[in-house]
């Protein structure tokens, strides 16, 4: 495992708890209301203080995407994870049956080789794994053939060593003007993922959980009957490019930059910026501001990768509550085992 984030940052990150508390409830109650759980997708804070508020504030686990950070929420006290990205490496299928030793685990799975290796991999360990067939890419939610999918489902379902979840789909906002139908985007994603989830029921097999993937687009999906679960990354802080769209108001962005070094902040503040967002945007945003100023970021889940550190006050800086730390460990692939019995030259 390896964290090779600098030690140093030229921007502190700041964090409004109040804010925050008024987000999750805010969204929680929205799901609540038509009887569907939310579940924290941790790439917008990545903090265990964090994940274990919205457990506690109703969400029913979390989604991550590196196996080593879902290991530390999980030490935390977090006891159930959707590894949401279908990685394809064996040794990753070994670690996700390992995980599920110890909390309630689901992987999103995009091929019958992920099915059959985490299948082996946790009958070998005696654990049961969760399957989530994901429909298709965050490009294109449509992009992979009903039969491809229904097979996946089936090979799944045929294994003892696997629990068959249900289906999962994100479709990511492409332009400004998907931005404009976010809620139009969320109702369209849900219901494709509705209309497989019904091939997959009339074919004899279980399907059921209905999970819906994006934060701008949550309430387009909520408006459709039958998704069981809304998987949200920047509801809890939002930022800079969610108020863009509207997708939040100013007093709900619970996240504060302060750049210590502006032209380096600049940089920081500039990576992977949504698609309605451009570099000069971001530029004019930080450049307008003196050294020490306080700046929304532009987007969440790209800067918490580059800070080690948020420093988390209880509302408008009035009482700091502390420090904590950002979980950016990376997943490494195991080290190969080397055969003691063998020497030079043999």
């Amino acid at each position: 495992m390896t964290d090779d984030r600098p030690a140093d940052s030229p921007v502190r990150v700041l964090i409004d708890l109040a804010r925050v508390d008024r987000n999750v409830r805010r969204l929680h109650a929205r799901a609540a209301a038509r009887g569907v759980r939310v579940r924290a997708h941790v790439k917008g804070h990545r903090t265990a203080e964090l994940a274990l508020r919205q457990r506690a504030a109703g969400a029913v686990g979390i989604a991550v995407t590196q196996l080593a950070q879902a290991r530390q929420y999980v030490a935390a006290g977090i006891d159930d994870v959707v590894i949401a990205h279908p990685w394809p490496e064996p040794w990753r299928w070994r670690e996700t049956a390992e995980l599920a030793r110890h909390c309630r685990v689901s992987a999103h799975v995009d091929s019958e080789a992920a099915v059959e290796g985490l299948a082996d991999a946790a009958a070998e360990l005696g654990v049961t794994v969760g399957i989530r067939v994901q429909l298709g890419t965050g490009l294109d939610a449509t992009a992979t053939p009903d039969g491809r999918l229904l097979a996946l489902a089936r090979a799944a379902a045929a294994r003892p060593s696997l629990r068959l979840d249900g289906v999962t789909a994100y479709q990511a906002l492409l332009s400004a003007e998907d931005a404009k139908d976010a809620a139009a985007i969320g109702r369209s994603t849900a219901g494709y993922c509705l209309r497989i989830a019904a091939l997959m029921q009339a074919a004899g097999l279980p399907c059921p959980g209905v999970a819906v993937g994006g934060t701008p687009t949550a309430d387009g999906a909520l408006a459709e009957p039958g998704v069981t679960e809304i998987c949200s990354g920047a509801y809890a802080l939002q930022d800079g490019g969610m108020l863009a769209i509207g997708a939040c108001a100013p007093e709900d962005v619970a996240v504060t930059v302060v750049a210590t070094d502006q032209e380096a902040a600049d940089r920081v503040l500039d990576q992977h910026p949504y698609p309605w967002q451009t570099a000069l945007d971001h530029q004019r945003l930080a450049s307008t501001a003196p050294p020490g100023a306080r700046l929304s970021p532009p987007h969440i889940c790209a800067l918490t990768p580059q800070v080690r550190t948020v420093t988390v006050y209880e509302h408008d800086e009035k009482r700091r509550i502390g420090i904590w730390q950002v979980l950016n460990t990376q997943d490494t692939p195991p080290a190969r085992p080397t055969n003691p019995g063998r020497t030079k030259g043999s």
